[in-house]
């Protein structure tokens, strides 16, 4: 595959601030960019990508609207008017959206769906045949889906361009769109050389499997579809990896997921399966993942960049060491290369700018509406990506002895687990506090699962517990600091943490070895309560 890690757009080219004169503390070597083939998307002169706001009227006949009233996924025939340009005739759409997003006909902004050459060969609009017109209903700046592709397509990601467009419905203005490129070959051909293979869509929640939607290629030939699913339930470890290699390129796999982390992607396919297609390449005989589905993005910035994500191709992967390791110097390259040199913020408020003009004498009220939009989007990004260079800055430190990672409320999210116990954020006499007493079922914990490579480190912190009574077992001794998940800990060696006691350090030491940990703060007894002060929360990596 000779796809890289896209040039800047000339359409939508974001400004680029002079990297630091010297690199980030830590900072491992990042992976070579690949070569540059000859086709960029963002660097062709192509009508419709270029910064262009098309009003568009969907002229549908009563037979049609009557046809998606009854099954919204029909295809049925339209015509595409643009103001002051083309006509054309014979155009097919249907609608599109899924649990949030979906719109029936008759409702207010149903999104669409639309082909300009299923009926009509090689009719395009604006150069393109194939696009969707996003309602943005689970988006209110408009702009996430085309600032996430553009940072996608910077990292060598599949992921559509995107425009905005202004959409009228037979009589009725239904206002702005995003207006984004359709999965197809013309799409393809700007990441492949051979774009004649199959193209897959996940579909909604669906995993991989041998009966994937064919978008584009022969549905009755599944070869390496199969193979691809094989390798996934392949039972032995070293094997799998070995089948894995062969089908999938893990390192573009590795950041496809660090796109999804950085851009807290729920909804994506490593972290719920959904809102995904894949591509088999004919040249690398390997899988692609491209993104999508991008409109409820950046929406908790302290996402930890290395989330542990539970679907099948990650956990194929991720349970061996050295591929963990691999995905965090991928994560590394995508954050040196794309992040770090660009201002995205400043991206998000010129898109907002250059579409208030342009909308101005359309639709002056709608106009006004960017400029507040664009302070959003650049405040939800800037507070992502602040934490994103904290939480990558503190995994560059702990790669090196006497490294320390503070772990407190700004960067990091402490999850809470209780057995009817009592567990939640307090302040304390003016300290930010994680804190948990024994309920009915006789306890509650905090957890954070860290990615760390191997070596010796040390969980630290200050505590505070009161009325701390032991209760009967193992698991019932009381207050501790512990580290689950790897087996070189020195959770025994610690004594529980009883009766009464003002602010203390305590502390627990602990090794990496195959497996990531997670940190746990934990009070389990017949009684008590404990506190602990979330800006001494730290762990270092010991020498």
């Amino acid at each position: 595959m000779w796809w890289a890690w896209l040039c800047l757009t000339a359409a939508a080219s974001a400004q680029t601030a002079p990297a630091p004169a010297t690199p980030v503390i830590g900072a491992p070597d990042v992976p070579a960019a690949p070569v540059i083939g000859p086709k960029t998307p963002d660097l062709l002169p192509d009508a419709l990508f270029a910064g262009f706001v098309p009003r568009l009227t969907l002229l549908i006949p009563p037979e049609s609207m009557a046809a998606l009233a009854k099954d919204p996924r029909s295809l049925v025939k339209f015509t595409l008017k643009e103001t002051n340009g083309q006509t054309l005739d014979n155009c097919s759409l249907k609608l599109k959206g899924s649990a949030g997003s979906f719109r029936q006909i008759n409702e207010d902004r149903p999104g669409f769906s639309i082909r300009t050459d299923k009926v009509k060969k090689d009719q395009e609009f604006r150069g393109s045949s194939k696009f969707q017109l996003n309602n943005c209903a689970q988006d209110g700046t408009m702009l996430h889906e085309q600032l996430a592709g553009e940072m996608a397509r910077k990292a060598g990601i599949v992921a559509s361009r995107c425009t905005h467009a202004y959409v009228t419905l037979n009589n009725k203005v239904l206002g702005t769109y995003v207006l984004k490129e359709g999965f197809n070959g013309e799409l393809l051909s700007y990441f492949f050389k051979n774009t004649s293979g199959h193209l897959y869509d996940g579909g909604f929640l669906n995993e991989i499997n041998p009966n994937l939607e064919v978008d584009k290629g022969d549905p009755a030939e599944k070869s390496r579809l199969l193979e691809f699913c094989g390798a996934l339930g392949e039972p032995d470890p070293a094997k799998r990896l070995q089948r894995m290699d062969k089908i999938l390129d893990i390192d573009a796999y590795f950041r496809y997921l660090a796109l999804e982390q950085v851009l807290c992607h729920w909804d994506g396919y490593s972290f719920n399966q959904n809102n995904y297609r894949t591509y088999e390449d004919p040249g690398s005989g390997k899988f692609y993942f491209l993104l999508h589905g991008m409109d409820q993005v950046f929406g908790d910035s302290r996402w930890y960049i290395f989330k542990p994500p539970a679907k099948a191709v990650p956990n194929a992967l991720l349970f061996d060491k050295t591929m963990r390791e691999r995905a965090r110097t991928q994560f590394f390259g995508v954050y040196e290369k794309v992040l770090r040199p660009i201002d995205w913020p400043r991206r998000a408020n010129e898109i907002a700018a250059d579409l208030k003009v342009k909308l101005r004498p359309i639709d002056p009220e709608e106009s006004k509406r960017f400029e507040q939009r664009g302070k959003d989007a650049a405040g939800q990004i800037k507070s992502r990506l602040d934490c994103v260079k904290t939480q990558v800055e503190d995994a560059y430190r702990l790669r090196g002895a006497g490294g320390k990672a503070v772990l407190g409320a700004a960067n990091y999210v402490w999850v809470w687990s209780t057995d009817k116990g009592e567990a939640k954020e307090v302040n304390l006499g003016g300290k930010d506090c994680l804190y948990v007493k024994v309920g009915a079922e006789k306890g509650a914990d905090w957890r954070l699962p860290l990615s760390l490579s191997p070596g010796r480190y040390r969980f630290e912190g200050k505590l505070q517990w009161k009325g701390v009574k032991a209760g009967a077992g193992d698991n019932a001794k009381g207050g501790r600091l512990r580290v689950s998940g790897v087996g070189g800990s020195d959770n025994a060696k610690n004594p529980p943490l009883l009766g009464d006691t003002p602010w203390k350090s305590v502390s627990v030491d602990f090794t990496v070895t195959d497996a990531d940990p997670t940190l746990v703060i934990e009070l389990r007894g017949e009684a008590g309560e404990l506190w602990a002060d979330r800006g001494s929360l730290t762990v270092t990596r010991l020498p």
